[in-house]
Formats: C-alpha cells, sequence, structure tokens
C-alpha cells in the first residue's frame, strides 16, 4: 500500500490518499479542501476511489468531502459518535468561523475495531475521543501506518477546547492506545509533518506532561 500526501490550503490541513498500486483503488483521508488540487492526483495517478474516511468532523477535515462524493462516487465513512459533530456546523466550527455551513451525512458509521479494505490494503478503526468525542484513527497493521487525524501530532497533540473535546480522554486515547502501537508506526497526522510512535514516546513533551 501506498500514501499521497496533499494539503488543503486552509489551516494547512493534511489530506492522504491510501491505494493499492495494483488495483488503483483509493481512500481519500480527511478532504478538507482544495477540490481540484484532489482532482490533479486523481486523474495523473488513475485513482479509483472508494471510500473517503474521516478521522473527525472539523470544518477543515471536511471541507471537499461533498463534491468529492459527487464526482467519485465514495462512500463516507466515519467513526459513530462524530454524527451530531458533522451535521452541526456550529459544533464542526464553520459557522462560527465565518465560512460555509458544512454539513456531512456519512454513508457508514464505524464502531471501533472495524475493519476496512482498500485494495489489499486493511485499514483497523481505533476509537480516539478527546479532540472530538467520536475521533477516530486508522491503522494499517501490516505496513505499520497510522492515520492520527488531529489526535497525535509531532511534539504535540490536537487542542481539547472545542465542543465534544475532552483533554482527559485524549489523553487516554494516545498513552493508552496509541502508544501501545509498534514504535516503528508511522505517524501520518492531520497538520504538520509526519513521525513515528516510538519518536513521540520519547520526544512529545505534551503528552510526557501527564496533563
Amino acid at each position: 500500500m501506498n500514501i499521497i500526501h496533499a494539503q488543503a490550503t486552509s489551516f494547512w490541513t493534511n489530506v492522504y490518499f491510501y491505494y493499492d498500486e495494483n488495483t488503483k483503488e483509493a481512500a481519500v483521508i480527511d478532504p478538507g479542501g482544495d477540490l481540484n488540487k484532489l482532482k490533479n492526483i486523481i486523474d495523473e495517478n488513475g485513482f479509483n476511489i472508494k471510500l473517503i474516511l474521516l478521522t473527525h468532523g472539523h470544518f477543515d477535515h471536511i471541507g471537499a468531502v461533498n463534491e468529492l462524493r459527487d464526482i467519485t462516487g465514495a462512500k463516507v465513512y466515519a467513526y459513530e459518535d462524530e454524527a451530531a459533530l458533522l451535521l452541526s456546523g456550529e459544533m464542526n466550527e464553520s459557522i462560527r468561523l465565518g465560512r460555509k455551513n458544512y454539513i456531512v451525512e456519512c454513508d457508514k458509521l464505524l464502531k471501533e475495531g472495524d475493519i476496512i479494505e482498500i485494495g489489499e490494503g486493511k485499514l483497523k478503526v481505533i476509537h480516539t475521543p478527546g479532540h472530538t468525542a467520536g475521533g477516530a484513527c486508522f491503522y494499517d497493521e501490516e505496513n505499520r501506518i497510522l492515520f492520527a487525524g488531529d489526535t497525535l501530532f509531532k511534539d504535540s497533540v490536537g487542542r481539547y477546547d472545542l465542543a465534544t473535546a475532552s483533554g482527559e480522554a485524549l489523553f487516554d486515547s494516545i498513552k493508552n492506545k496509541l502508544f501501545k502501537l509498534p514504535d516503528e508506526v508511522r505517524v501520518f497526522p492531520g497538520h504538520n509533518s509526519a513521525t513515528t510512535i516510538g519518536r513521540e514516546k520519547v520526544h512529545n513533551m505534551v503528552v510526557g506532561s501527564g496533563r
């Protein structure tokens, strides 16, 4: 399985294409904006976009979801506890920040431990509440890849002062779920650069502070 990284210019959100080189089946993870940029990547690589996967429902991660679904026919998946936030422009921050009222209706609501198949790839759903109540990470165990959304960043963590957030839940998710993964797992976060679980266990002072 392979990854292409793009960046939505609004709030510099990372967008990931997780794809099978042989079948060209792909999932787009957190398409936060810049639809034309995403379309160009799809066309240049001949991708068959099967799924749109959302780590959580904040506006900067869902801005291109509906348009991308319209042009690709992809199904939209998010964790079951994120449904309310995805359906509220106030909760997902799009209205408060003076932007378009982003509303996303999911085709499937995920549960802990669900397995998502893309070509030969398999992503396991890990519920990681804290940044939002329905935050989730997607883990390719075979290839040691984790799409972490805004749960875990290089040297930092997602904020926990917005709707449905909880600092206690966030740190519990990181310490008792993500940090239980192998050290060599590559972490692809929702913002900033990639890292590894092992690096963050040693160098992430925000988590290490014990908050």
